[in-house]
């Protein structure tokens, strides 16, 4: 009877860590890059992003994830694009740690339209501390003290296809599909399947700007996930968006720009499920620091001049309307 429960605790706790195997993140536009290689050098910058990401405060052995990451475009040119990655992810007993590397290639489909691909091999363990499980059977040696560990290579491959304005991409996870070994019981790297579009909609005048976006999660055998963001941006520094979550979560997320190389976000969403009961609500925060710019080409700097005498014009016209 002991080997038995034995088994069924172990085979449970594999098919668990199959089934959290990609974090989740409610302003998944602040960590695309951590959903979709692609993203690496579509944006002609240097970017190191830090990301921590705590799940139902309250519950106890609920779900904490850290992604640290940096990715630029190869001569700021936005041809190619490179990347590293490190990700932490704990869920009760099973710990994840992955490091990932990074290319993508991007093509000029138009003057307006771009898309890349990106490709990011790496090596993945994970780890079942049994020695902190409570055990029916407090005498079961089996358990007692023991830490099962498995590692496995790992690849994702995404696409992103974007505009200055628009944006779609997809990503799949675990490519390999590897079997990973705990002892002599085994589990399977799950396919996770990922997409995400959005569209940025300007209003100068007013220095503001309106994005909608959405996001589709699917991993076998759980239904198709999908999180709605609206979110609002004034002046390019400060930002707040609404987000819902399908059968899961609402929440606000906020954020701040500062000297146009630090921005600061925060997230917090509350569960609408039957979780709520046993927890307080999840709560994100990220850094994203921009470490190198692409420097301006003359025609953006003839446009950003136009722009600036036209705007002194139509105040000036504003104000003599106004006497």
């Amino acid at each position: 009877m002991k080997s038995l429960l034995t088994i069924i605790f172990i085979v449970s706790l594999c098919s668990f860590a199959k089934a959290q195997q990609q974090g989740v993140y409610s302003n998944f536009l602040m960590n695309d890059y951590y959903y979709n290689p692609a993203i690496a050098g579509s944006k002609d910058v240097h970017v190191a992003n830090l990301s921590y990401r705590n799940q139902w405060v309250g519950f106890e052995d609920a779900p904490v994830n850290m992604n640290a990451n940096f990715y630029g475009s190869v001569r700021n040119k936005g041809k190619a694009g490179y990347g590293a990655s490190l990700v932490s992810e704990k869920s009760g007993l099973v710990n994840n740690t992955g490091i990932y590397l990074n290319y993508a290639q991007h093509f000029k489909l138009s003057k307006k339209l771009k898309l890349g691909f990106g490709i990011q091999p790496g090596y993945i363990q994970y780890r079942v501390k049994l020695y902190d499980a409570v055990l029916a059977d407090q005498g079961d040696e089996v358990l007692t003290g023991s830490v099962y560990s498995a590692n496995a290579i790992d690849v994702n491959a995404g696409f992103h296809l974007y505009s200055k304005k628009f944006f779609l991409m997809g990503s799949m996870q675990h490519l390999l599909t590897k079997q990973i070994q705990f002892t002599s019981y085994n589990s399977n790297l799950a396919f996770h399947y990922n997409a995400i579009v959005g569209y940025t909609f300007d209003f100068p005048k007013k220095k503001f700007e309106l994005q909608p976006s959405f996001m589709l999660k699917y991993t076998s055998p759980i239904p198709v996930q999908w999180t709605g963001m609206l979110k609002g941006t004034f002046n390019n520094k400060i930002w707040a968006g609404l987000i819902f979550r399908s059968d899961d979560a609402v929440g606000l997320s906020l954020g701040i720009k500062l000297k146009e190389r630090l921005n600061i976000g925060y997230g917090y969403d509350y569960s609408v499920s039957k979780i709520r009961k046993y927890n307080s609500g999840s709560h994100e925060v990220m850094l994203s620091f921009v470490i190198t710019k692409k420097k301006p080409t003359l025609e953006e700097e003839d446009d950003k001049l136009n722009n600036s005498i036209m705007e002194d014009m139509k105040k000036k016209m504003e104000e003599k309307e106004k006497n």
